[in-house]
């Protein structure tokens, strides 16, 4: 059986989830608790010695960098393919899978500040500042510790929120041209940027709404209708799957109203 170690339907945590899910493969989850540190924990970084999320193994293969990990198994797995077969459009998909989230750094600045840095500090300062002694990398060790306790300057969140609107604008205008980012058809690059983009609308409506990215919020609405998208946030276990949710409502809302 397919093992699948990692945290939430979000970021890179959440491209397995959802490509294996699209791909109609079984699997065994391993829910790895970011917000509780347990990726930074002995036995699994026994699995994946930088401790990192997810981390993929497939007949004893270790697979730890996520959206590679997909481009292999929707060669080797069962299902329909999320591969284009022109080698133009098999080009922008791995072009837009490796670059189109690249904006993603900056969500995860704006994301640290307003949910998870609060979501760890209420486990108290003795118990985080522990838990951040135990990463045994030091580079990942003072970047944990700067988001967990979210020491971000006012320009440093101006700057992210402007990273987050230029991406959308990046999407928007690759949008406008066809409908999915390697052209007329749904492929990994999708589910790689919807991981990082699902919730966008609610939470940074500056930069995602009808009016500023008309193409990127109808891209959104397309990938919120497939059944396989509404199954799968069925396994988060926090706030972010009752975001997801509260898209998925939206979205119905607006369809049963067209």
């Amino acid at each position: 059986m397919l093992q699948v170690y990692t945290w939430e339907v979000n970021s890179n945590s959440g491209k397995p989830l959802i490509f294996l899910t699209e791909k109609g493969v079984e699997f065994d989850f391993h829910y790895i608790d970011v917000l509780k540190f347990e990726q930074h924990q002995p036995e699994y970084l026994k699995l994946n010695p930088q401790g990192t999320v997810p981390t993929v193994v497939h007949d004893g293969k270790v697979m730890t960098e996520s959206t590679q990990a997909l481009q292999y198994l929707d060669a080797v797995l069962p299902g329909p393919s999320f591969t284009p077969g022109k080698p133009l459009e098999k080009y922008r998909m791995r072009w837009w899978a490796t670059h189109g989230a690249a904006w993603a750094a900056s969500l995860s600045v704006l994301g640290w500040h307003a949910f998870m840095g609060p979501m760890v500090r209420k486990m108290g300062d003795e118990k985080l500042n522990d838990l951040l002694e135990r990463i045994p990398n030091k580079q990942r060790r003072i970047a944990w510790s700067t988001a967990a306790k979210s020491t971000f300057t006012e320009e440093q969140l101006q700057n992210a929120r402007d990273g987050v609107a230029a991406g959308v604008q990046m999407m928007e205008a690759r949008l406008r041209v066809s409908p999915y980012f390697a052209g007329d058809n749904y492929t990994i690059a999708d589910m790689v940027i919807f991981a990082n983009a699902y919730s966008l609308p609610l939470m940074h409506d500056y930069a995602a709404s009808d009016d500023i990215s008309p193409c990127f919020i109808d891209w959104l609405r397309r990938i919120y209708r497939r059944p396989a998208i509404v199954e799968v946030f069925k396994l988060g276990r926090t706030p972010m799957r009752e975001r997801a949710e509260e898209m998925i409502s939206r979205f119905a809302a607006q369809d049963g109203s067209e």
